[in-house]
């Protein structure tokens, strides 16, 4: 695993220098659609700034998982929301692999949601996730909130 920093501020954000010299963000950012339900729902995104290509590097996957980890310890009751990136078209790439690592780093603790969801007028299928501990949500629950607020972009559109 890679040393990181936490950098201060409103929202949490991480960061670490890999050993190719590759500078990676972990942000961690409350989201607030007016929704009691979703009032501890955070979007974790992560990047690389170089915008170098990829090296193959194990501690890129087992950092970015500790300092998920770790966030849930210190916000147990959270939901970690994330979308993966579609600029590129390679959201489906990303997806997999950050099923990948949640399948690595797995427990019964907790549980993961992976849902698709698509916006006619742009023609983009968007992979959404979220994770989230099971002693403070419940699946169904979940899934039911998350339609009524898709819905509710939907509708807004």
């Amino acid at each position: 695993m890679y040393e990181y920093i936490l950098k201060e501020g409103v929202d949490p954000l991480f960061s670490f220098t890999t050993k190719h010299g590759l500078n990676y963000f972990i942000a961690f950012r409350k989201m607030d659609f007016g929704n009691a339900y979703f009032q501890n729902l955070y979007s974790v995104d992560f990047w690389e700034m170089n915008n170098q290509k990829f090296y193959k590097d194990d501690k890129i996957e087992i950092t970015i998982t500790t300092i998920i980890c770790n966030y849930f310890k210190s916000h147990p009751n959270s939901i970690l929301h994330y979308v993966c990136d579609s600029m590129d078209l390679k959201q489906d790439y990303r997806k997999r692999l950050f099923d990948q690592w949640y399948k690595k780093f797995q427990t019964k603790e907790f549980s993961k949601l992976n849902l698709e969801y698509q916006i006619q007028e742009e023609n983009i299928n968007y992979n959404l996730g979220f994770i989230f501990k099971n002693e403070c949500y419940e699946m169904n629950e979940v899934i039911e909130n998350i339609n009524l607020q898709l819905d509710e972009f939907t509708s807004l559109k």
